[in-house]
């Protein structure tokens, strides 16, 4: 009885040692299990990740601008003294108008061509306390001048109102003067810039406001400014530029014109909705955000030109397509060497 009983507690006492290595390896077993679902790379993970649709290339089209407007000494402008850099490739006629009403000008800029230069140009109808006489300057070649802009010391004083205001305080309007709109309707008849002056109730530093483009077509174009690490360099030089010197690839890129990814290879689009002109075809078909503002890539167009094998690459390496997937040792040692703190592809 005895030795049965002692048998029956050796056996027990083996069995219990048997559980417990059983167990251990389980808990191991487990811990291995759980630790690579948080990883996500070899057994997935809980949390769903949505695909973000493709980065689409926006196609534009290219329109001759034969003027353009920018202020001059900006800080110094006051309503007695409005200082415009104009710099325009054909003759052209000018005229201002002080305290236009926004709601009037904006339906204005809508219209036909004919009826949008008969009441802005020789006929002003869009409710503006002041109208300057028409200057005309005939251009023999592209040449840039400044004109200087004021309101008549016999002229009433604007009453703009306090911000937010619907009167603008000055709205200069260009129009082309040639027979152009005969040949093609498509071109720019007029560009509408529309200027804010700081005064004591809106101290807000004087700037321009907007700009626009009307064409011959009666189509309007609102003028947006693209962000440039160069940002003193006028864009159609910045884009010559490029044009002029793209075809050789190991010259020394400037600083201001290099994708800020990297660093190698010159800047070719413009990335929207931000609108930062500050990458690469390669880089940006790796990219989700902007590298500037974070901003996600909806959309982007082409501001200067690029090699199609170079986009192809880069298009292969974002989207994976021709590559080989990783293998479940890979995705194991990758999450492993993160678990580790160890950065890098093995």
């Amino acid at each position: 009885m005895v030795a049965i009983l002692t048998t029956v507690l050796m056996t027990a006492a083996e069995i219990s040692n048997l559980f417990s290595a059983v167990g251990v390896v389980i808990c191991f077993v487990c811990m291995v299990v759980f630790i690579m679902r948080v990883q996500g790379d070899v057994f997935g993970t809980s949390v769903v990740h949505v695909a973000q649709p493709p980065v689409a290339r926006m196609t534009y089209q290219k329109v001759d601008v034969p003027f353009s407007v920018r202020l001059h000494k900006a800080q110094e402008a006051s309503f007695t003294d409005v200082q415009i850099k104009v710099c325009s490739q054909v003759n052209y006629a000018l005229r201002s108008f002080w305290g236009v009403p926004s709601e009037q000008l904006h339906m204005l800029l809508t219209a036909p061509w004919t009826g949008f230069f008969l009441h802005l140009m020789e006929e002003p109808a869009v409710g503006a306390q002041v109208v300057d006489e028409i200057l005309r300057e005939d251009v023999t070649e592209s040449a840039e001048s400044v004109q200087h802009i004021s309101l008549a010391p016999d002229a009433p004083r604007l009453s703009l109102g306090p911000s937010p205001r619907r009167n603008y305080p000055l709205v200069v309007c260009l129009t082309r003067c040639d027979t152009s709109q005969e040949t093609n309707d498509s071109r720019v008849g007029a560009l509408i810039t529309i200027i804010h002056i700081k005064d004591a109730e809106c101290r807000v530093p004087t700037c321009i406001l907007h700009q626009y483009l009307k064409q011959y077509s009666g189509q309007l174009t609102k003028l947006e400014a693209l962000y440039t690490q160069n940002s003193t360099s006028d864009a159609q030089e910045s884009t010559r530029s490029e044009e002029n010197t793209g075809e050789d690839e190991e010259e020394d890129i400037p600083i201001e014109e290099a994708c800020v990814v990297c660093q190698s290879k010159r800047t070719t689009r413009a990335l929207l909705p931000c609108r930062h002109v500050c990458v690469c075809d390669a880089c940006c078909s790796r990219l989700d955000n902007c590298p500037m503002c974070r901003t996600r890539i909806l959309a982007y167009f082409l501001v200067a030109p690029e090699d199609s094998a170079s986009t192809e690459e880069g298009h292969l390496g974002r989207d994976g397509e021709g590559m080989d997937p990783p293998s479940a040792w890979h995705r194991f040692s990758g999450a492993v060497n993160r678990m580790m703190g160890i950065e890098g592809d093995q």
